[in-house]
């Protein structure tokens, strides 16, 4: 068990250095670069190597990325070449946005994750049950841009209620963003959550309660509940995983002032250290989100626990 434990860790940092290596790399085959972007409609052969030469820019690109891997394994993420401040400070603001939008979107989604799973699971077969999974079916199915599309075009423009636009984070600009983000990870946690609930339901020790004459409600809080406890936090470490890219999406569809956001702002501009630090931060939540969904599929299964 701590075997396997050890060797999840060990792949989750590899495959982060995989990442950073291809994030790295990934700016330098981009057309242009920060020299080009900061002299703008100035920009000469001369200019442009004399810059090229203060930022870095001419040094070999394995010489460039050994100087910013080890600046990252010290917790320096290297300095803005378009607004020369350090990049920390930069995605600050941005990323506490983020941050805001995230928990937001989490305090409503797992409660309605678990209602909603809870409640199918237990009145499956009926008619509401069928419906309310083939609407969350088709959310899950459906990109986010097309679902904030969609809900822009209900609530700012057919029916004004709403700003489309998120200049800045107040109740009412987070929540078109928070609604889609809501609606297309509803689905699967939802899903998954119910899919868990009715496995329990299934098994004999529960039949086993039945037959016993235990109370429905005592079979539910003691033998349903504990057991699918881990395939759900399981399925909720796999959608704050994926929560993490679909956020981009969203923001630059809101014009959020998330690191979606901010993200993009530095990628038109060929600010290769915002851009490799945001990326890399992105990657980073998502293969926690992954290593935590799997650690937490380890230790929920009897057969791999009971070797501890």
């Amino acid at each position: 068990m701590p075997r396997l434990i050890a060797k999840r860790l060990a792949a989750g940092v590899l495959t982060l250095w995989v990442a950073s290596v291809l994030i790295f790399l990934a700016m330098n085959v981009l057309p242009g670069n920060a020299a080009t972007a900061a002299l703008g409609r100035q920009v000469t052969p001369q200019a442009q190597q004399q810059l090229s030469r203060e930022l870095g820019l001419n040094q070999p690109v394995l010489t460039r990325y050994g100087h910013w891997a080890w600046g990252v394994l010290q917790g320096h993420l290297g300095k803005s070449v378009v607004n020369s401040v350090p990049v920390t400070s930069l995605i600050k603001e941005p990323l506490a946005h983020t941050g805001i939008l995230l928990l937001v979107t989490l305090v409503l989604l797992v409660p309605l994750a678990l209602l909603l799973g809870i409640g199918g699971a237990l009145a499956r077969r009926g008619g509401i049950d069928a419906a309310v999974q083939a609407v969350m079916l088709i959310f899950a199915a459906v990109p986010e841009f097309v679902v904030g599309t969609a809900a822009i075009l209900l609530f700012s423009i057919l029916w004004p209620v709403l700003p489309s636009v998120a200049l800045s984070v107040t109740p009412g600009t987070l929540a078109l963003p928070v609604v889609t983000l809501l609606l297309v990870s509803l689905g699967y946690l939802a899903r998954m959550v119910r899919a868990g609930v009715r496995e329990v339901l299934d098994s004999p020790h529960v039949a086993m309660a039945r037959l016993k004459g235990l109370p429905e409600r005592t079979i539910i809080r003691r033998h349903v509940l504990p057991n699918c406890l881990g395939p759900s936090a399981q399925a909720l470490a796999a959608t704050i995983a994926w929560l993490a890219g679909g956020i981009v999406i969203v923001e630059e569809l809101f014009a959020y002032p998330g690191i979606g956001q901010a993200l993009v702002d530095a990628v038109q501009s060929r600010d290769a250290p915002t851009v490799e630090a945001l990326t890399l931060l992105i990657a980073a939540v998502y293969i926690v989100g992954n290593l935590a969904a799997d650690i937490v599929s380890i230790l929920s299964t009897p057969r791999l626990r009971s070797r501890l």
